[in-house]
């Protein structure tokens, strides 16, 4: 897992201003599908990180909200995938060459638009994040597809002191890209920093870190309302198993955060293909070696030495390809050194016998936290953690849950809000949450049928549907009328 480092020489690092955590990471990204085909969604990984380190995500996309599960398999190195997936919804190829607005929700043009917040503590709760289109196999069946060139920044911290402010360093990775045969140097791409000039002492929400102008001043809303400008023009990176960083991050200027480290800085990534032939490409290593673009921000620059596969070395003239390719998306970012105390936006929906992976219901400010349920009641089998404001559990019943959490902070700041989580599970046959005269009516119509393992009309797991099903079904009634049904054969 990577450390923070020092921004300044000779400054000792310290804690954050007491607060519980330091807001950093995901931000919102723009995606692109250039798969060639039909995407169904986006799964996120972060290696070496827990569930309770995801905040909260993003909805401004045709998937809705992402869900949060965690892979102990491994205790020493756990895993989250945040997977956006959502019945239906399909995301088109991006056409060549296009310049389609991209987050029209009532289009489907081949751009998505997802976002995550998590609790960055003192270093980054990931060792490492890939992206993953997802798609469908031969059966129908929704499996992890191709890779997107996206990554993350991760961000270096130093706190104020009385002789110098508030600093921070973005350093953005290469993306990481799976490889059909393993070499020295990963997948290349291009990327291009841009980062706000001034920073306010303003929180954006997750929401507003998006590449449109919603509040129409004529900047995008990333920018926090600042003006803004290219810190690096075009970066090649590559991951590198050999462990240099040359080629394998892109580290940032460090910016200024105030004297108490209350402005909020942001900043946006591009992230474009690498457009080379295979002669620019060494044929032992992997390595790119056409890294420097011309002025016509399209054909490469000066002329480089090459190995191909057998040890042979060649010149290649770069002036003479287009090295950069297709814009393959953008990642919009904001760091916080102090989250103020809030409740998160949403909860994630659950399943009955089946994990509900730690999620946070606040967020900031100072711990421990108080939290409770004031009103309503949780699904049952989750429970809600005092201190933390976390919950979690197993769900055991279908359901729509209402309920709101009210919470202070260690400074007693107040934060409430009303949450819904709805349960589906064996009996719901329509996925509502509900199980009603229509889910009945449902299993009654398989009776006798062979069904596949975890069918909602297969109550008892036989694989087959019988009275036995729809008497458990009836049992399991949410809705009042159903529970007073006689089952008949």
């Amino acid at each position: 897992m990577k450390k923070i480092t020092l921004v300044l020489p000779l400054l000792a690092l310290g804690s954050v201003a007491q607060a519980s955590d330091i807001r950093g990471g995901l931000g919102n990204f723009d995606a692109l599908n250039h798969t060639g085909g039909i995407v169904y969604g986006i799964e996120i990984e972060l290696d070496d990180a827990r569930s309770r380190d995801v905040v909260s995500t993003y909805p401004g996309n045709h998937y809705g909200y992402g869900k949060v599960r965690e892979d102990l398999s491994d205790p020493l190195h756990p895993k989250v995938f945040v997977r956006y997936e959502q019945g239906g919804a399909f995301t088109n190829p991006y056409p060549a060459n296009s310049t389609l607005y991209c987050y029209d929700l009532s289009k489907n043009v081949g751009c998505e638009h997802f976002g995550v917040h998590f609790a960055y503590g003192s270093t980054a709760p990931y060792s490492a994040a890939k992206y993953n289109w997802l798609v469908k196999d031969a059966s129908g069946k929704l499996i992890v597809g191709p890779a997107l060139q996206l990554n993350i920044p991760v961000f270096d911290y130093t706190p104020p002191t009385a002789n110098f402010p508030a600093q921070v360093v973005a350093t953005i990775p290469a993306p990481i890209v799976p490889q059909a045969i393993a070499k020295e140097f990963g997948e290349p791409s291009w990327v291009k920093v841009i980062k706000t000039t001034t920073h306010r002492a303003r929180v954006l929400a997750l929401g507003d870190l998006i590449s449109d102008d919603h509040d129409g001043d004529g900047l995008a809303d990333w920018t926090n309302g600042e003006p803004d400008e290219v810190e690096s023009e075009w970066y090649l990176l590559q991951s590198q198993n050999g462990g240099s960083t040359a080629k394998s991050e892109l580290r940032g200027g460090a910016d200024s955060m105030g004297n108490n480290a209350e402005e909020a800085v942001t900043r946006r990534y591009e992230f474009y293909a690498y457009g080379g032939p295979a002669g620019s490409i060494d044929g032992e290593k992997g390595e790119a070696m056409c890294d420097k673009v011309g002025p016509d921000n399209l054909h490469g620059d000066g002329v480089v030495g090459v190995t191909d596969a057998n040890g042979d070395s060649y010149d290649f003239d770069c002036s003479t390809a287009e090295i950069v390719g297709a814009y393959q998306g953008s990642q919009m970012t904001e760091f916080l050194a102090i989250t103020p105390f809030s409740t998160v936006d949403a909860l994630q929906n659950g399943k009955v016998n089946e994990v509900f992976p730690q999620r946070p219901t606040v967020n900031g400010g100072n711990t421990p936290y108080v939290t409770n349920i004031s009103i309503g009641e949780l699904p049952n089998g989750l429970t809600l953690a005092s201190s933390t404001g976390l919950l979690s559990g197993v769900p055991s019943k279908v359901g729509v849950f209402n309920f709101t959490v009210s919470a202070n902070d260690a400074d007693n700041k107040i934060a409430s809000k009303a949450f819904t989580v709805k349960v589906t599970g064996p009996g719901d046959t329509d996925g509502d949450s509900d199980i009603d005269m229509n889910d009945l009516n449902a299993i009654k119509a398989k009776y006798g049928q062979i069904v596949a393992a975890n069918d909602p009309r297969d109550l008892n797991g036989d694989l087959r549907v019988n009275i036995i099903d729809y008497r458990k079904a009836v049992s399991l009634c949410t809705m009042t009328k159903c529970a007073v049904v006689t089952p008949t054969p």
